[in-house]
């Protein structure tokens, strides 16, 4: 059950944590809601003055406009970073500068320039830093998590494709951060996802190869298609992302060294073949997708509260965007 965050460690045992939401767009507006939801008083910024318009007469948060005042006279217990990728990292150090527990929405950033920076002042101010990661609260991927021994793997096959001119209806693809180099687009730091998920459960590989390109008839200048394989001394793992498939497609399958496989599909299901058996771990009725971006938050919620480090840490986002950017360059 998800239950209102605790008191905060800046207020009163009575007052609810006062979140600020940088950036407006759809993970922003999904986050600002999810933490009012939570309990929590939202403020948000954003550079399109219309969109904090919007929010204000749907949801009744605070507008801001002037990010460096407000950071600097206002009293917020956390921030969440939710621009584009390629302001990542600026935002986020004017977050931890000014002594605030801070979330940034994945990927830490589209180069490796200023996080070592970053992670080294969030380490002086001694301030909360989560990374983004919502599939880790997905519910298949958690009994995954539980049940498998990363020594009994053998091999793993991971795959996620979506059509990215559909992802925002109303909105022209071309013109989103996804589809520019520029703004930190393609599809390697678009679907970390998967490599944070792949990490998570079997750990840090310990080198990668990626062989990705544009193959589709999209305008865009960036990657649509990767095909990464991780390398352990004891599995396989092969990852397979796109922004090509119009059918939805997030699953993974694991072979263990016994012969046993393991098959999840997201939102759906996790499959169990053992000894000629079949089992059957099925949740498609009862899940919500929105329910991982509620958990994920409440944990954030919780770490600020409690001061303990989240397992997600800056850390783990850096070692992520690092992998990723090898990928690009393998």
């Amino acid at each position: 059950m998800i239950t209102p965050p605790p008191e905060s460690h800046n207020n009163a045992a009575s007052d609810p944590l006062h979140i600020l939401v940088i950036g407006a767009g759809s993970i922003g507006k999904r986050h600002a809601r999810n933490c009012a939801a939570l309990g929590a008083r939202v403020s948000v910024y954003d550079v399109i003055p219309d969109n904090l318009t919007t929010l204000f007469r749907e949801n009744g948060f605070t507008p801001v406009l002037d990010l460096d005042r407000a950071l600097k006279n206002e009293a917020f217990d956390a921030a969440l970073v939710c621009t584009p990728n390629h302001l990542h990292v600026p935002v986020a150090f004017q977050v931890v500068d000014a002594g605030m527990d801070v979330f940034i929405e994945k990927p830490l950033s589209h180069t490796c320039e200023g996080v070592d920076e970053l992670i080294a002042k969030v380490n002086k101010q001694q301030v909360i830093a989560m990374g983004g990661f919502n599939l880790r609260f997905e519910p298949g991927l958690g009994f995954l998590k539980q049940h498998v021994d990363p020594a009994d793997v053998a091999f793993v096959q991971i795959e996620s494709g979506s059509y990215m001119p559909a992802w925002r209806p109303g909105t022209d693809y071309r013109k989103t951060y996804s589809a520019n180099k520029s703004m930190g687009g393609g599809i390697i730091l678009d679907d970390v996802h998967e490599l944070d998920y792949a990490c998570w459960l079997f750990g840090y590989p310990e080198s990668v190869h990626c062989r990705s390109g544009r193959f589709s008839s999209f305008e865009i200048d960036v990657e649509d298609t990767a095909d990464f394989q991780f390398n352990y001394p004891d599995k396989s793992v092969t990852i397979h992302s796109d922004y090509l498939q119009k059918r939805y497609c997030r699953r993974c399958k694991i072979c263990l060294r016994n012969g046993d496989t393991i098959e999840w599909e997201f939102g759906n299901h996790v499959i169990q073949y053992c000894d000629g058996k079949e089992t059957v771990f099925s949740y498609r009725e009862t899940f919500d997708i929105n329910t991982m971006y509620m958990q994920e938050m409440q944990v954030f919620f919780d770490h600020v509260t409690d001061r303990s480090p989240p397992e997600s840490d800056i850390r783990n986002a850096a070692k992520i965007l690092e992998i990723a950017l090898k990928a690009k360059l393998s």
